[in-house]
């Protein structure tokens, strides 16, 4: 390190104050001691190196530590204007700043970072849109259930509208929407078409809870935002949301290949409904275009 313009004392020698004569003692100067000299500026006789300071600099990196189906943000780590000394060159000081955010950037990028949900497109699984099976209970607007085998064109059934979720019929569209909370208020509406065709796969969850096509738009919570996601991307551990507004599990995931009557249906203006006592949404069929 080159000198700093400041001269330091290594030992102390005892002299006498009558007259000046050493004692023949010395000890070491230690900061903690009482009779500890500090360094004093001579300028003269120590005269100080050449000091030069970096700059300012910034590294930016993706946060890499986020779970399946998210994404991490970019982070930019600053190292400050004279964070780093030299007493070699102006290029010497920035490389040591250099060197300062390439060690520490993806550290403070996984800890400042976030995590954003990854958009995921359907897994496909046949030519119309997911729907549910015969028997499935779809909940009326005074509470009681109904065979979706039985409902009828313009018939009203109770929705839910996501204050965070503008919603839409557009797959693509909700596959990108995520909420870290869940917000909802009853509402009702229509039914504005429903058919009935025959699906060769369906997916079974928590033992019959429910079974649809693994098209089917399911909302779902997992890593703890709420996002819509085919049914066929479930993941044992993934969480439900019910009429009664309680957070449940998946715990069972079994993929059925019997064929199934399945009832699409498209709602209008709202597409959200209860199916078997959980809040799920209509999704169109592939070759319908009305929303």
């Amino acid at each position: 390190m080159g000198n700093t313009g400041y001269k330091s004392f290594a030992n102390l020698e005892l002299y006498y104050t009558d007259d000046g004569s050493s004692a023949g003692q010395t000890k070491p100067n230690i900061v903690t001691d009482p009779d500890y000299i500090a360094p004093v500026l001579d300028t003269a006789t120590c005269a100080p190196s050449t000091r030069y300071y970096s700059v300012e600099k910034k590294l930016s990196a993706k946060k890499n530590n986020c779970g399946t189906g998210y994404s991490g943000s970019t982070v930019t780590l600053t190292s400050y204007p004279n964070q780093f000394l030299s007493t070699v060159s102006q290029d010497d000081a920035n490389a040591q700043a250099d060197a300062w955010l390439a060690a520490n950037v993806q550290t403070y990028a996984n800890n400042s970072g976030t995590c954003e949900i990854t958009y995921i497109p359907p897994t496909g699984g046949g030519g119309v849109g997911g729907c549910f099976v015969e028997g499935t209970l779809i909940t009326l607007p005074d509470g009681t259930r109904k065979a979706i085998e039985e409902l009828t064109l313009d018939q009203l059934l109770l929705s839910a509208e996501i204050y965070t979720l503008n919603d839409t019929n557009n797959a693509d569209e909700l596959y990108k929407w995520s909420c870290g909370y869940l917000a909802e208020n009853r509402i009702t509406s229509p039914i504005t078409k429903i058919t009935k065709y025959t699906a060769d796969k369906t997916i079974i969850v928590n033992n019959g809870l429910f079974e649809a096509t693994p098209t089917h738009l399911q909302l779902i919570q997992r890593n703890g935002y709420w996002r819509f996601i085919p049914l066929g991307d479930i993941l044992v551990g993934d969480n439900l949301y019910t009429i009664d507004e309680e957070i449940i599990p998946v715990t069972s995931v079994v993929i059925n290949l019997e064929k199934r009557n399945i009832y699409p249906m498209t709602l209008n203006p709202f597409h959200t409904y209860f199916a078997n006592g959980i809040l799920t949404h209509n999704y169109k069929q592939a070759m319908d275009n009305d929303n």
